[in-house]
This record gives C-alpha cells, sequence and structure tokens, in this order.
C-alpha cells in the first residue's frame, strides 16, 4: 500500500530523514573540504550518524509494518535495504571507531585507531551513502508524511577563509599535528604510540585537543547561521569537549578488552609527573552546566538520537547553550591542560596546536599517510 498517512509517535519519520540527511552532508563536506586531517576530523561524526540510523530506522520500519495493510509485506524492501547497511557498516571495520574516535573516551589501542581512521575514505562512505539514498526513496514511498532528506548548499567562500593564515592555512602544505590518527593522514607528521601508558594516554588527550581546535576553525568560517552544517560542527564540538573532560578526570573506562583505565590526570599522579596540582584545581572547576550539556544534548542529539524527545531538541537553537558558550568552555580547559603541560617536558609537546613545517621534516618522518580519495 503505497502513499499511506499516518502519523508517528516521536517524530520517527523527522529524525530517520535528519539522521540520513546529516550522514549525506557529513559525506558532502568531506569530499568539499580541502585539509586532509580535517576530512577525517569530520568524518568521524558520519558513524554516529549511521549507528543512529540503524537504530532508528528499524523502529520506524517496525511502525510501518504495524499500520500499512499487508505490512510484513510491503516493508520487505526496506527490510533488505537496512540489513544491507547494517552489513555494509558492521562489516567494515568501522563500529568499533564509532566510539574510539567519535562518541566516549574508549580507550581503545591508539594504533587500531589508526586502522580505523585509515579505513575511512571517500569510497567507503560513498557505499554508504548510496545505502541511505536508497532508503529514503523507499521511504518516500512508504509513507507521504517522511520528509525527504535533504543537504545544504555549500559555500566556496568557507575554502578561502579555511585556506588563510588565521584558519587552517593552505591545505597543500604538510604540518605537524598531535592526533592519533596522524599516521594514516597524508601532510601530517605526528607522535608515534609507544606503549608507555602515560604517553599514550597524553598523546589521545592532545588529539582530543586538536580535534576541538579544529573543528572551531571550521566553524569560523561557516559562521553562526543555525544550519546544518554548523549544527553538526557543534555537534562534534560538544562531543570531543565532553571526550576531553572524561579522558583528564574519569578513571574505570573500559578499553576494548574490558580492563579499566586510569584516567589522565591519574596516569600523572602514578608517574609523578608535573602539573598535577593544576589538572586537580581545573577537576575542581567544571563548568556548572557541564552534566546537562552531557545529558541533555551530547547522549540524546549528538552522539545519539533518542527516539522518546521531541525532534525540535536537537536543532541548535534550542540547545541549553549557545554555540558561544560551549566555544568558550571548551577553549578554558584547552588553556588549563596548557598550564598543566609546563610544568611536565614530557607532556609539551603534545598538547602544541598544529603548525605548518616544511616538505623536508615530513620526508624525515617518512610520513606518506593516505589521501581521503584512495581506495
Amino acid at each position: 500500500m503505497r502513499g499511506a498517512k499516518f502519523g508517528m509517535t516521536k517524530h520517527l519519520p523527522g529524525k530517520t530523514s535528519r539522521l540520513i540527511g546529516d550522514f549525506l552532508t557529513i559525506v558532502e563536506l568531506t569530499e568539499f573540504i580541502d585539509h586532509e586531517m580535517e576530512k577525517r576530523i569530520v568524518a568521524r561524526h558520519g558513524l554516529i550518524k549511521i549507528d543512529a540510523i540503524l537504530k532508528i530506522a528499524p523502529r520506524f520500519k517496525n511502525e510501518l509494518k504495524r499500520q500499512i495493510p499487508n505490512g510484513p509485506v510491503v516493508v520487505r524492501r526496506l527490510d533488505e535495504l537496512l540489513s544491507r547497511l547494517r552489513k555494509d557498516y558492521e562489516g567494515s571495520g568501522l563500529e568499533i571507531g564509532r566510539d574510539a574516535m567519535s562518541a566516549h573516551a574508549l580507550h581503545l589501542d591508539l594504533r587500531r585507531i589508526v586502522d580505523t581512521w585509515s579505513f575511512m575514505n571517500k569510497t567507503v562512505f560513498r557505499v554508504l551513502a548510496d545505502d541511505l539514498r536508497e532508503i529514503d526513496a523507499e521511504l518516500s514511498q512508504l509513507d507521504t508524511n517522511y520528509p525527504k532528506a535533504v543537504t545544504p548548499l555549500l559555500d566556496d567562500a568557507w575554502k578561502v577563509a579555511w585556506a588563510s593564515e588565521s584558519l587552517l592555512g593552505p591545505p597543500s602544505r604538510p604540518r605537524m599535528a598531535i592526533i592519533y590518527g596522524g599516521l594514516a593522514t597524508a601532510g601530517i607528521s605526528t607522535a608515534v604510540p609507544g606503549g608507555a601508558p602515560a604517553q599514550d594516554a597524553t598523546i589521545r588527550v592532545g588529539g582530543l585537543m586538536t580535534f576541538i581546535n579544529q573543528i572551531d576553525r571550521l566553524v569560523a568560517a561557516v559562521g553562526m547561521i543555525n544550519g546544518t552544517v554548523t549544527r553538526l560542527l557543534a555537534e562534534l564540538l560538544l562531543i570531543d569537549y565532553c571526550a576531553l573532560w572524561e579522558a583528564l578526570f574519569t578513571s574505570g573506562v573500559a578499553n576494548e578488552h574490558g580492563t579499566p583505565q586510569p584516567s589522565l590526570l591519574e596516569h600523572w599522579r602514578t608517574n609523578r609527573w608535573g602539573g598535577v596540582s593544576e589538572l586537580e584545581a581545573l577537576e575542581q572547576a567544571p563548568h556548572p552546566d557541564l552534566q546537562q550539556w552531557r545529558e541533555q544534548v551530547r547522549n540524546r542529539v549528538a552522539a545519539h538520537m533518542d527516539p522518546d524527545i521531541d525532534i525540535w531538541q536537537a536543532d541548535l537553537a534550542n540547545w541549553p547553550m549557545t554555540y558561544a558558550d560551549l566555544q568558550s568552555e571548551a577553549y578554558r580547559v584547552l588553556n588549563a591542560v596548557h598550564v598543566a603541560s609546563r610544568n611536565e617536558i614530557r607532556a609539551r609537546a603534545f598538547f602544541m596546536p598544529p603548525i605548518s613545517v616544511g616538505d623536508d621534516v615530513i620526508g624525515l618522518a617518512a610520513q606518506e599517510g593516505r589521501h581521503w580519495d584512495e581506495t
């Protein structure tokens, strides 16, 4: 029965459409950005959207199955498409990277993160995008109330701004950056995890700080238009800010083997690194709304999509804080960690923002990396 009309509870059609549109926008944005490292910084968010789609869309499908005459037969094609998406995602090696690189401070081995980082590329994301376009088309046939997924126009002026020295710099220029997937990124020279727990934990935190720094520079060109691109970047910034706070101060997070891992502060205490007192002072001064930001936005609309909330709560304009509030708090934490690192020579280099280097430095580091367009 095509074109049946019915209302779903808690906006399942709109949430499914939004998530599909978000992923398609992320695919377009990664191909639009000229800077190799920033492509993957943004692409991580696509893993969250796929994961959310695979939770929300089946609920929508089950609603359709119950309400459409002869529903089990009518939704069979949709069921096949969702199964194919699940197979393409779960079979790609991206699923474990979803938490390790995107949503939580999961203590996945840094070398495994490099593998997942390298696996993210244009071909993989286009396969997933094609799956979603077919799902979107099928849903629009099954339910006339379903709002077909859309993607926003991207402005070439953003590229010009990003290439300026005040933001990202020329995209072809080699850079040194602390980012735990750096070895898999063309044009990036980075620290190599060596298996020393305190140092590897420091590299992990340095990577989150790089993410935050670069995302904010992307937003600087896009502007506060409260559109899809701005919202997606703001979601990423919030996710990375929360992950940073947890990596700094939350001990007991399990690694991939189920073994609880210490926080960065605990590592520094145990190894008698300098900067402990500064980190302890920061730990005692969390943002007063941190828990609200984490529970209402990070957990329900940014790192996940809660099927039981109203869809309008996901709009940036309806968050309990502004982007400026989030930006200010993120830099407060980044600056405090920088101050702490000045008291520990083994930590200083890991909290430097990305800097441009000469081609000879990249060559000496044997850093060939991988371009986003490579298969």
